[in-house]
């Protein structure tokens, strides 16, 4: 019976650990492969990558206050306007491009122009000035940078803002950045720094335009399209804000801003440009300056040839910063005082005609004439005569090769005031220069 019984639990205990084995070997395998596994985390949904895309920039945009109804075209006017439209989007400038960065609904733009040169300047004074610089040459180098930005809001409101500024070549060993822009712009509105919206010609074809800076004043703009082919513009400048005051007369006690208006149409080849401006002048009895622009510009092609012409003519009274070329005005500022009364107009024609989709040739003529009448003398007087031609290559988009020559004629007739070498008399300029634009 001992027997059996040992039998018996021999028996009993080796089919335990036949059960027992598999169990343990189960467990065994789930716990490494519990161990093995990584700890999982809450899911969450998966994202695509993000990348900067391409962009353009934007202006606000308003409704014209006007809009008439127009007519169902037939179907050949349609297709005649349609391919009207076509020409008229090839001849104008594209778009400024752009990127919209990761993480931003804002498209981002920077974009700027960098030119050199040599430079050949010769003078000769009048009889009665004082004698003049000997000719120079220089080998000027100047930089325009522009970072514009475009963000339309939930409500469909478009904000945009803009800055720039200019490198000039140093004069005299100093060499200051100058801000051409800055600019916040909230639906029709313009808020900063900007060009005055009295100007219109501003001589861009000419490298002369980058010798000098541009005449920026600090501003106040409401655009008011009325039509699609007529716009307003109500403006507040302060000229003192600007570049204008790093060379313009300092005037203290000025009480309220400069005021302008101006028309604009621009339909088919035509432009057409109207402002008047009114500014205070600080004295005793105090007085208001004013000054009127009228100007266009017709833009048409000749037998395969592109060609444009503008004329302008602008007048004031004791309103001398409003007329003539930003050159005009750098020389005048330096013979005037803030006190002075003046009256005066400015004339131009410029034309361009391009020889080729290369080459282009650009030339202007213009005079400036200030009338300064002075308690000690019969009348003041301060006129400028200018011409300037040049010739443009533009191989490729963006990089341009030329010369320019102009000449200018200064007459400066302020008794008792001093004039500086180099104002009055002539000065023939030969300039080379290349430009790059990104």
């Amino acid at each position: 019976m001992a027997c059996d019984s040992e039998r018996k639990d021999e028996h009993t205990g080796a089919a335990r650990w036949r059960l027992a084995l598999p169990a343990g070997f189960a467990l065994a395998l789930f716990s490494q492969t519990a161990l093995a596994a990584p700890q999982r985390l809450p899911s969450r949904p998966a994202q695509a990558p993000s990348f900067a895309r391409a962009c353009t920039i934007l202006l606000p945009e308003t409704q014209p206050l006007f809009t008439s109804t127009p007519t169902a075209p037939d179907k050949d006017e349609a297709d005649d306007d349609g391919s009207d439209d076509e020409e008229n989007d090839d001849e104008e400038d594209p778009p400024e491009r752009g990127l919209v960065l990761p993480g931003s609904a804002t498209c981002l733009s920077i974009s700027g122009t960098v030119s050199a040169g040599m430079q050949r300047d010769s003078f000769r004074a009048s009889r009665s000035g004082p004698p003049p610089p000997s000719a120079a040459t220089s080998f000027p180098v100047n930089a325009a940078f522009r970072i514009a930005t475009s963000h339309e809001l939930a409500s469909g409101l478009r904000v945009g803002t803009a800055f720039g500024f200019t490198l000039q070549s140093p004069v005299d060993g100093v060499s200051e950045p100058s801000i051409d822009e800055a600019t916040i712009l909230i639906g029709p509105w313009t808020f900063g720094l900007d060009a005055s919206r009295f100007s219109f010609w501003t001589g861009d074809e000419f490298i002369f335009s980058t010798r000098v800076p541009s005449r920026t004043v600090g501003i106040i703009a409401l655009e008011l399209p009325l039509t699609e082919s007529w716009a307003a513009t109500l403006a507040l400048e302060d000229p003192a804000l600007g570049n204008t005051s790093s060379t313009a007369p300092v005037q203290t006690g000025r009480r309220v801003p400069d005021a302008v208006g101006r028309l604009v149409y621009a339909q088919g080849g035509w432009t057409v440009h109207g402002a008047l401006a009114l500014r205070e002048i600080p004295g005793t009895p105090r007085r208001f300056g004013r000054a009127g622009i009228l100007g266009a510009t017709y833009e048409s092609e000749a037998f395969g040839h592109g060609w444009s012409l503008t004329a302008q003519l602008a007048g004031a009274i004791d309103g001398a910063p409003y007329i003539g070329s930003q050159l005009d005005a750098r020389i005048a500022n330096r013979v005037l005082l803030a006190s002075d009364a003046t009256r005066g107009f400015s004339a131009v024609v410029s034309g361009r005609f391009a020889w080729t989709d290369e080459l282009a040739s650009n030339l202007y003529l213009s005079r400036y004439w200030l009338e300064v009448p002075l308690a000690n003398q019969i009348r003041g007087e301060v006129r400028i005569d200018r011409f300037a031609a040049n010739l443009v290559w533009t191989p490729v988009e963006g990089f341009k090769l030329g010369i320019e020559n102009s000449i200018a004629w200064a007459k400066i007739a302020l008794t008792g005031r001093e004039i500086a070498a180099g104002l009055a008399g002539r000065q023939i300029s030969t300039q080379v220069f290349v430009e790059r634009s990104f």
